[in-house]
């Protein structure tokens, strides 16, 4: 008999062969990246310049409840792809609520904050409600990863709009979103293109310790220049400096996140 031959994929390439990065499509999304996120970048943009303009929180607040929605359910799209199948429904009206409480009290904090204590708990109770039958093997962990999105992007993410009251609200909102989207397009322009070391490889694959440094740099540029364009922002930032530091915390989070 010959010598066993290494399965092959469809490809003609062996089944444990490694296939090379395809540039064209490495292009396509740099080119992506580059055109899709700055577009929408611009549209919160404007809905914030609206906002300062009107004095209506409204069209920020919308946005808000979108994002979160949207987070919320990009987490439970990722979780699935691991194996955990969550209430979507739920956490994804959970996450918009969380993160549109300035729809109900727009310029309240101490009501928003009531309300966000009850929206919360309100998640949880729909979250046990769907386990009230004979108890499965796993439900611990079905309920811990639905908890997990429901507190790590509705809760936490609605806590971004404490900085959107008052006169300069608009201005350091937006401050907080460019600095964040500076650091996420930043990261993956500069890891894409020069991302030689590996972060964290068994928790996000991605990430390169050249793209972390670059995020955080485009991250303090960005925090710099929206200072430059709106003027001191007592509650955040009031020089450069400041502007920066805080562009690399907000970084740091977008990172981590």
């Amino acid at each position: 008999m010959g010598a066993p031959t290494e399965p092959t994929r469809l490809d003609g390439a062996p089944s444990g062969a490694t296939r090379a990065p395809d540039p064209r499509a490495k292009r396509k999304g740099l080119v992506i990246r580059l055109t899709v996120a700055p577009a929408v970048l611009a549209v919160v943009l404007g809905l914030l310049w609206w906002h300062e303009a009107s004095g209506s929180s409204a069209p920020t607040d919308v946005v808000l409840a979108l994002m979160g929605g949207a987070a919320g359910y990009e987490v439970c799209a990722t979780l699935a792809r691991a194996g955990r199948r969550l209430p979507v429904a739920t956490v994804v009206v959970a996450c918009a609520a969380l993160a549109g409480l300035g729809l109900v009290a727009p310029h309240d904090p101490a009501l928003r904050g009531s309300l966000r204590s009850l929206a919360l708990a309100g998640a949880v109770v729909a979250i046990f409600a769907g386990h009230l039958r004979p108890v499965r093997e796993g439900d611990l962990e079905r309920l811990l990863s639905a908890f997990f999105p429901v507190v790590f992007v509705g809760y936490l993410f609605g806590l971004v709009r404490e900085v959107g009251d008052g006169p300069l609200g608009a201005r350091s909102l937006a401050l907080v979103i460019v600095a964040s989207k500076a650091s996420d397009i930043g990261g993956w322009v500069v890891g894409k293109t020069l991302g030689r070391h590996k972060m964290l490889p068994s928790v996000s694959p991605g990430k390169t310790w050249e793209g972390t440094v670059g995020g955080l740099l485009f991250a303090a540029g960005a925090g710099a220049a929206v200072l430059a364009a709106t003027g001191p922002l007592p509650r955040l930032a009031t020089t450069w400096g400041e502007a920066a530091a805080l562009g690399v915390l907000l970084g740091a989070a977008s990172i981590l996140a």
